[in-house]
C-alpha cells in the first residue's frame, strides 16, 4: 500500500527529477506535520536544520527590514521552504508563518545526509530540484531587485 507521504511526491516541484521507483526511498526520511493558522515554523535568525514541503494551505514567508517586518512572499501548496537551510545548515535568513492552516511534509538536514550516505543517487535527484529551485528564486529576485533599482534612477 501506498504511503501518504509517497502520494504527494509527484505534485512536489523540488522531486521533478525523481522517478516514481524513487519515491519510496525518499519517503523514509522525511514526516508530516501540520500548523494551525497564525503559527511560526520558524524564525529568521534560528537555527536552520530543515525544509518543508507545502501539502495544504499557505505560508507567509517574513523578512526584517529595520524594525519592521515585511511580507515577502506567499507560498503555497506543492512549493517548498528552508532549502539554502538543507544545504548549509546555516541561520534562518526569513521568516515562515502560517497564513493558514497548514499541512508540510518535513526533511531534515541530518536525514538527507543519511540519504546521501545510504542512496547518493536519489540525494543527487533532490539537490538536483533543490538547485533547480534556487537558480529561479535567484533569477527572480534579480528581476525583482533590477525593476526596483531602475524605477529609483
Amino acid at each position: 500500500m501506498t504511503s501518504p507521504i509517497v502520494k504527494l511526491l509527484p505534485r512536489l516541484e523540488v522531486f521533478n527529477f525523481l522517478e516514481e521507483a524513487d519515491y519510496p526511498i525518499i519517503e523514509k526520511y522525511m514526516f508530516s506535520h501540520d500548523y494551525e493558522k497564525g503559527a511560526y515554523v520558524f524564525k529568521e535568525g534560528a537555527h536552520g536544520g530543515y525544509m518543508f514541503f507545502i501539502i495544504d494551505g499557505e505560508v507567509d514567508v517574513i523578512k526584517q527590514f529595520d524594525t519592521q517586518k515585511h511580507t515577502i512572499a506567499t507560498l503555497g501548496k506543492g512549493r517548498s521552504v528552508g532549502e539554502m537551510s538543507l544545504i548549509d545548515g546555516a541561520p534562518r535568513s526569513a521568516t515562515a508563518r502560517a497564513k493558514t492552516a497548514i499541512k508540510l511534509i518535513v526533511l531534515k538536514r541530518e536525514d538527507f545526509n543519511n540519504l546521501n550516505l545510504e542512496n547518493p543517487a536519489v540525494a543527487n535527484k533532490v539537490l538536483m530540484g533543490i538547485a533547480s529551485l534556487l537558480s529561479s528564486s535567484l533569477r527572480e529576485t534579480n528581476n525583482r531587485f533590477t525593476e526596483k533599482l531602475l524605477s529609483i534612477c
